[in-house]
């Protein structure tokens, strides 16, 4: 599967559920996941690069977290930027069932 860096402008005001518009005004909430093992993503870490998911038909944007970072630390290989608790719920049931499919994903975080 081949990735792509999107710049940091796009991919922080986009939702990654619906793709709609994120700014300064909106709330947003972090999603975090756990990728399987033997998934190296590590070229990518500190980027946002566009995935194409099996489950679902539109490609969404996917923060590759940083060695360090409260998000790592917190067992976050990736995180997915939302723009409400309807698209987190939305994205979650994506997720998970991309981890029924045993492609990329290991494990969800739901926001707390």
């Amino acid at each position: 599967m081949e990735y792509y860096i999107i710049p940091d402008k796009e991919a922080l005001s986009q939702c990654a559920a619906c793709q709609g518009n994120i700014n300064e005004m909106t709330e947003v909430f972090g999603l975090g996941a756990k990728l399987k093992p033997g998934v190296d993503l590590s070229e990518f870490e500190s980027h946002c690069i566009q995935i194409d998911l099996v489950s679902d038909e539109s490609p969404v944007y996917m923060m590759i977290t940083a060695q360090g970072s409260e998000a790592k630390n917190d067992g976050n290989d990736c995180m997915f930027l939302v723009c409400s608790e309807s698209c987190s719920q939305k994205l979650t049931k994506v997720l998970e069932k991309e981890i029924s499919l045993g492609k990329m994903f290991e494990t969800v975080l739901r926001p707390e």
